[in-house]
């Protein structure tokens, strides 16, 4: 705001999102950060000339940008189309659990993410197969880890098995549930845990084998209860 910058100078900025704003399943609207987002025709020392206050406060910097790109440029853009519209945003690096974010809205993000964009399968209900406990299982097993750390990067995301059932519809419903719970900061652990048992009937991993990723799951469902759903589901 302080650069008090004209309308065009404006579209070069865009909303810069990190791990702050990307959880599972939701990724807050709000950004704390901005990029200045250009291309590689910007290499030329005079791309600048036309948006004066911008250069004026880049120009501050060129003793310090050692890039390649310089002196408006710190890293080879990534191409715009993927920053735009719906998307899921994957966080490379997870202590704990994989996130794996569903965003409609523009959002920019560091080399830090990875970003999945389709129009073969419903994002929304790729995102409920991917939060899920089953594919968190094949990641720790046939993923990459660093230590305890999952490493999502392309290639384990390229060979994740997923199924398309015929009907996805009940999947969207739980995500569209989760984000406007997770959005009211409520706590959505019961409807990912249905995600969980739909995903173990979609995969018709066997009562044995769930037990295998989830050894608590006896503890919410018995195997007789858990048969049960799974031709209930059919």
């Amino acid at each position: 705001k302080s650069l008090k910058l004209n309308k065009k100078e404006l579209s070069l900025i865009k909303p810069l999102y990190t791990s702050e704003q990307v959880h599972r399943y939701f990724t807050e609207r709000d950004n704390k950060l901005n990029v200045i987002y250009t291309t590689s025709h910007f290499k030329d020392p005079n791309s600048l000339n036309d948006y004066p206050k911008l250069k004026n406060h880049l120009d501050r910097f060129q003793a310090i940008v050692t890039s390649t790109y310089k002196p408006y440029g710190l890293h080879r853009s990534r191409k715009e189309s993927f920053f735009k519209g719906s998307k899921i945003l994957v966080l490379r690096k997870c202590s704990d659990l994989p996130v794996f974010s569903y965003v409609e809205f523009d959002s920019f993000v560091t080399q830090s993410f990875n970003i999945i964009k389709s129009n073969r399968i419903n994002l929304k209900y790729l995102t409920a197969i991917l939060n899920s406990n089953l594919i968190r299982f094949w990641l720790l097993n046939k993923g990459k880890m660093q230590g305890d750390n999952f490493q999502v990067d392309k290639v384990p995301l390229l060979n994740i098995p997923i199924l398309q059932p015929l009907d996805n519809i009940i999947f969207i419903a739980l995500v569209d549930q989760i984000m406007c719970l997770k959005e009211q900061l409520q706590d959505t652990s019961n409807l990912e845990a249905q995600i969980d048992n739909l995903v173990y009937k979609l995969y018709n991993i066997t009562y044995d084998d769930v037990l295998v990723v989830d050894p608590e799951f006896s503890n919410r469902m018995s195997k007789e209860e858990y048969y049960s759903f799974c031709v209930e589901q059919k």
